[in-house]
């Protein structure tokens, strides 16, 4: 049994690890491992984890083409015990994160990064969105009473 690393093969194209195969010879690729970014992101899913040692809480958000209009600025994260098996919830500041004010984050494959949704902040813009429309309508001199 021989283990290639993808990276030599590929990115650095050692051709050391260019094996010639003859036939009958058995290939393995391991799942990648995957961090899963759900709530209020424009793209939420699972994302591969390459290298554990650069997955952190900005680059996700990245992958995930950023937070969404309503996004609260504090966001958690699940997280798995090894040992007992127990879930963690971490709290994350990203408002402090995304400010400078705090170091990203780092994340391990199976994490779960959720960002909720800050509703405080959606009935305010719904209700000025209302208000707008109210005083519009009155200016224009149009008003529909139901």
């Amino acid at each position: 049994m021989q283990r290639i690393p993808v990276k030599a093969l590929i990115e650095l194209a050692d051709p050391e690890m260019n094996l010639k195969l003859t036939g009958g010879e058995e290939i393995r690729v391991p799942e990648v491992r995957k961090v899963y970014v759900v709530g209020t992101v424009r793209r939420p899913g699972a994302f591969p984890v390459q290298n554990t040692a650069e997955t952190t809480v900005l680059q996700m958000l990245a992958l995930a083409e950023g937070l969404g209009p309503f996004a609260s600025k504090q966001a958690y994260i699940y997280r798995q015990d090894a040992e007992t098996g127990s879930k963690h919830e971490i709290p994350i500041e990203l408002s402090k994160i995304m400010g400078r004010k705090a170091p990203d984050v780092p994340l391990q494959p199976d994490d779960i990064l959720y960002i909720p949704d800050n509703a405080g902040r959606r009935i305010t813009v719904n209700v000025l969105e209302k208000a707008v429309g109210f005083a519009s309508a009155t200016v224009s001199g149009v008003l529909v009473w139901r």
